[in-house]
């Protein structure tokens, strides 16, 4: 297992390595990727709950994902920088609305408004938050360099998990071993992990702080310790619905990671939280 997830690692840092850092192409590479990760992710979600009795459209449902994630990150492209966060919820209505309209208008089976009516609830809880992590790759407040803001996030979120992974390793040998948090929904998240994960968040603060700028350290300790339990948030959401659903992971085409939800399942919460701060830096509120 440990030998797929270095694997897994491994092909992810290579891609975030060609957004980040590849001048001529590196746009491009995002916008044909991110999006379409994102979308592979809600389609999985949806099939986890459609297994466990909770019938909607996947297929349809991913790709309604896909058209609004897209149209943000177009838009935020455009140049034109937007702090509305109501314009992310239009998107979503544009697509959603019409569609459960005419649905439950020309249809008279109820089983076909149940299926639309969970596949808008999936949207509603886990689009959001995942459209707007695909924005922050164009967010370039305070002058930071295209990407910039989208690498802290990354960093800060998955050092958490990270952190979380050596520190709740470590201290379960200990004798009596450690404090499991959740036992019940992820076995193997305890305090102490969870400690780990958020001082390696904040040492990623730290040295974007350092090394980086763009904005103060408050603001970087602040949004790390934030990200950090927002990424703790969302790994037990995704265990208490693959717990609901009965499965170990929502796919196996990651190595050594699962599927694509096991991968963002740290974000589902945190791109709306950073999109937030950011705002909130933008406009100098903090």
């Amino acid at each position: 297992m440990f030998k797929y997830r270095v694997i897994g690692f491994t092909l992810l840092m290579a891609l975030l390595f060609g957004i980040f850092f590849w001048d001529f192409g590196g746009t491009l590479l995002f916008l044909t990727t991110a999006p379409a990760f994102a979308a592979v992710a809600i389609y999985e979600c949806c099939r986890m709950l459609k297994g466990a009795g909770k019938d909607n459209y996947p297929i349809l449902t991913a790709v309604i994902f896909y058209i609004a994630a897209m149209a943000w990150c177009l838009f935020m492209n455009s140049g034109r920088y937007c702090g509305y966060a109501g314009a992310m919820i239009l998107l979503a209505l544009v697509f959603l609305v019409p569609l459960a309209c005419g649905i439950s208008l020309f249809s008279k089976q109820d089983t076909m408004l149940r299926k639309v009516l969970t596949s808008m609830g999936i949207l509603v809880v886990f689009a959001p938050s995942l459209i707007f992590f695909c924005g922050t790759y164009f967010y370039g407040f305070n002058d930071a360099p295209r990407g910039a803001w989208l690498l802290f996030l990354c960093l800060a979120t998955k050092a958490t998990d990270t952190g979380g992974y050596i520190v709740g390793t470590l201290t379960s040998k200990l004798p009596g071993g450690n404090h499991k948090i959740a036992p019940s929904l992820s076995p193997k998240k305890s305090w102490e992990g969870l400690f780990g994960g958020v001082l390696l968040s904040l040492l990623v603060g730290w040295l974007f702080f350092r090394y980086a700028g763009y904005a103060s350290l408050w603001w970087y300790l602040a949004v790390s310790l934030v990200l950090a339990l927002g990424s703790f948030a969302g790994d037990l959401a995704e265990s208490a619905v693959k717990r609901m659903c009965n499965i170990k992971d929502s796919g196996n085409w990651v190595p050594g990671m699962g599927g694509a939800f096991d991968v963002l399942d740290s974000f589902i919460f945190n791109g709306s939280t950073f999109a937030l701060f950011v705002f909130l830096n933008a406009t100098g509120i903090i």
